[in-house]
């Protein structure tokens, strides 16, 4: 099995984020690429697109839909989605706000299955230790559904 983790950041926590999603993947023997979207990455060879990306002025960064659109859609990929975003300071009324309109920008343009969402509380100035536990929480999630879609 191979993941490509791809992401786009300002400011570097959305990569961090994806860092420890790829090395907890790692750890679980999974073949990982970590890759900025600005690399325009190939995808062929993936069988799951992890894709990240912070949200900055009411959307995710732009160059990941424009990666989406740019690859057919991911057209008959398995795609798993996160956002970092700091609306989830304001509970759950933030945390279904943010579901609701960024994730669903990012699920738009989506042609593949996507078969795992995730909003990450994100940072600005320090790096928030229950959102890095929670990636490598998801990331455990995601390879025990990809385990469950192989056999």
């Amino acid at each position: 099995m191979k993941a490509c983790v791809i992401y786009a950041t300002r400011r570097g926590s959305t990569k961090r984020v994806a860092e420890v999603i790829a090395e907890e993947l790692k750890r679980m023997n999974v073949e990982v690429r970590l890759m900025d979207v600005n690399e325009n990455p190939p995808v062929e060879d993936c069988d799951l697109l992890i894709l990240g990306a912070p949200v900055y002025y009411e959307r995710p960064l732009p160059e990941i839909r424009r990666f989406i659109e740019f690859h057919n859609g991911l057209r008959g990929k398995k795609v798993a989605l996160f956002i970092l975003c700091i609306a989830e300071k304001f509970g759950n009324a933030g945390r279904c706000y943010t579901e609701r309109r960024y994730l669903r920008l990012m699920v738009e343009p989506i042609a593949g299955e996507v078969v795992a969402q995730k909003v990450f509380e994100g940072w600005i100035f320090k790096e928030n230790p229950k959102t890095i536990e929670e990636a490598r929480d998801w990331a455990r999630r995601l390879f025990r559904l990809l385990r469950r879609e192989k056999t």
